[in-house]
């Protein structure tokens, strides 16, 4: 019963670490690609970016705007061979 107990605590740990490390990883990836626009587009204004997703924005709006990004995106990830 202990060893059912202590594997248990452990599982609700390791989830609390994995996400803190997925939340990190998210963090690190947006600052990056953040300071990649900025070093090869100097004069972008990437306020509006930092402010982040309206509250009030449909889904259909999202949709739009990732179709409408992801060239961009996948240029930029060839460009950087990834």
């Amino acid at each position: 019963m202990a060893v059912a107990e202590d594997q248990e605590a452990w599982l609700v740990a390791a989830r609390g670490w994995l996400e803190g490390f997925a939340r990190r990883v998210a963090e690190d990836a947006a600052q990056y690609t953040l300071g990649l626009m900025k070093s090869h587009f100097p004069k972008a204004d990437l306020e509006p970016v930092c402010d982040g997703m309206a509250p009030d924005t449909s889904d259909l709006a999202w949709s739009d705007y990732l179709t409408s990004a992801r060239p961009i995106a996948e240029r930029v990830a060839a460009d950087l061979n990834l």
